[in-house]
């Protein structure tokens, strides 16, 4: 096996990867230079819908921060086999990582907040079980879960992600809230609360709270308060449930020189 060295990601490197497909794959699909895809709906994806070839270049990101230069050699309806002809580093991740701990809304408004989180930046998303949330946990099924990874990895390869970002277990709000260890702001949109643009400071790590469309109950907001979450608003204007997570991480991954 030739030996290879990692280059840095640059813009130039970048450009030319723009040309290719991008797709995150297993690690496991990957042994030294040797690519081997058995994933049935990539596979699908590659031989039928894209109709890749052998002798076609893609770009795979194993999840660890390299995106990987591959040549096709071999695909039939059931394997795709290829070789690694160089890695970089995959870049493009911010160096505040930002966790979403989200009110559970319905499947769709849920959904959207995946994707264009993902597309900004953010690193992981938390479900939570509110009060007066408009789903609960028998809402979420396997195929429902299965889905919302699928928003994330193609939002994740669109957005050019070096990392996939990672959909934790429902939480229920208490447990969420006395256990988060970065610095956490509490979106709140009644009086008393501090800007974001005045709380956020450089931390390696920040979570955000956000609430469901009925709003956080009495009791939550005296637990966020007891957790040391810090009170937080976005401003005069009432903003929906699905807009105001995305909105929250816009403004710190902006105050913190992360979209510069």
């Amino acid at each position: 096996m030739r030996r290879m060295s990692k280059r840095p990601g640059t813009a130039q490197n970048r450009r030319s990867a723009s040309n290719t497909y991008r797709f995150f794959v297993a690690p496991q699909a990957i042994t030294g230079d040797a690519v081997v895809i058995d994933d049935a709906a990539m596979v699908h994806q590659w031989t039928t819908v894209l109709r890749l070839q052998a002798g076609d270049v893609v770009t795979l990101l194993p999840d660890n921060g390299d995106a990987l230069t591959v040549r096709l050699d071999h695909l039939d309806r059931r394997t795709v086999r290829g070789t690694v002809e160089s890695r970089i580093d995959a870049g493009n991740e911010p160096r505040t990582q930002i966790t979403l701990y989200v009110a559970l809304l319905r499947a769709e408004r849920f959904a959207w907040v995946l994707q264009k989180g993902t597309e900004l930046g953010v690193s992981a998303f938390v479900p939570l079980l509110c009060e007066r949330n408009e789903a609960d946990e028998r809402s979420i099924s396997a195929a429902k879960h299965e889905r919302w990874q699928r928003i994330i990895r193609e939002a994740a390869e669109q957005a050019f992600r070096g990392r996939l970002p990672v959909l934790q277990p429902l939480q229920p709000f208490a447990t969420a809230c006395t256990m988060v260890a970065q610095p956490a702001v509490f979106l709140w949109e009644g009086a008393g609360g501090r800007s974001l643009r005045t709380v956020a400071a450089p931390s390696p790590h920040w979570a955000v709270f956000s609430g469901p469309v009925g709003g956080w109950s009495q009791a939550e907001q005296q637990q966020a308060h007891d957790a040391g979450l810090l009170v937080t608003t976005l401003g005069p204007r009432i903003l929906r449930a699905e807009t105001a997570p995305v909105v929250a991480a816009t403004a710190l991954l902006l105050t913190l020189g992360d979209l510069e």
